[in-house]
C-alpha cells in the first residue's frame, strides 16, 4: 500500500491556522502565548512557520483561545459531504506527526485521523489530558509506545488501546522506522 509521504510546504502547516483563528477571536499573540505558557516570540515563529509545535503545545495554544483541535481542521461552512477522499483530507504538521483527518469536519460524534509517525517523534515528553470522552489508537505499521499515567504500552501492528481522554497520556514512535496509526476519539474534540 502506497502511504503519502510529503506534502507542499504550505498545506498542512498549523502556524497560518493559528494565526488566523487568533485573529478571529481578537486577541493578541501575548495574550496567547501567556495563557498557553510559551512565549510570544515562540508563537510569532510558529504562526510564521519558523518552528513546529508538538501536538502537546499545540493543544495548549488551541485552548488558550478557548477552543479544540477540531477547530484547526473545520471545513468552512457549506454543505455537509458525506465521503473524504484521501487527497482531499484535512492535513497537520507538527513536529515529526502528519495528522490527516479522515472523518469530515463537520462530525461532532465521532473523529478519526490517521497518523504518520516519524521515528522518535511523538505527542512531547510531558503527559497530557484533553476534551473527549473516549479515544481509541490502533497500530496500522509500526510501532507506538503509549503511556496511560505512569505505565507504558508498547503497541505493535494491530495492536491497540482504548483509554478515557481525561487520562494523563502521551505517545512516541520508538522505533527507526515510521509508524502508521489511527486515533479514533467520541466526541470529536482533537
Amino acid at each position: 500500500m502506497s502511504v503519502e509521504t510529503e506534502l507542499p510546504a504550505s498545506e498542512g502547516e498549523v502556524g497560518p491556522r493559528l494565526r488566523q483563528l487568533r485573529e478571529q477571536k481578537a486577541m493578541s499573540a501575548r495574550q496567547v502565548a501567556d495563557l498557553a505558557g510559551v512565549s510570544a516570540a515562540y508563537l510569532s515563529r510558529l504562526e510564521n512557520g519558523r518552528v513546529s509545535p508538538t501536538v502537546a503545545t499545540l493543544a495548549r495554544l488551541v485552548a488558550a483561545m478557548g477552543e479544540t483541535m477540531a477547530t484547526l481542521f473545520q471545513e468552512p461552512p457549506g454543505p455537509h459531504e458525506n465521503v473524504v477522499r484521501r487527497d482531499g483530507r484535512h492535513r497537520m504538521r507538527s513536529r515529526g506527526v502528519l495528522d490527516s483527518q479522515v472523518t469530515p469536519g463537520w462530525a461532532t460524534r465521532l473523529e478519526i485521523l490517521e497518523s504518520l509517525v516519524e521515528p522518535g517523534q511523538g505527542s512531547s515528553g510531558r503527559l497530557h489530558t484533553h476534551a473527549g470522552d473516549e479515544e481509541c489508537v490502533l497500530v496500522l505499521d509500526g510501532e507506538l509506545d503509549l503511556w496511560l499515567g505512569d505505565d507504558r504500552h508498547h503497541l505493535e501492528c494491530g495492536d491497540s488501546a482504548t483509554f478515557d481522554c481525561r487520562t494523563p497520556h502521551r505517545w512516541r514512535n520508538p522505533s527507526d522506522a515510521r509508524s502508521r496509526v489511527l486515533w479514533v476519539i467520541t466526541p470529536a474534540s482533537y
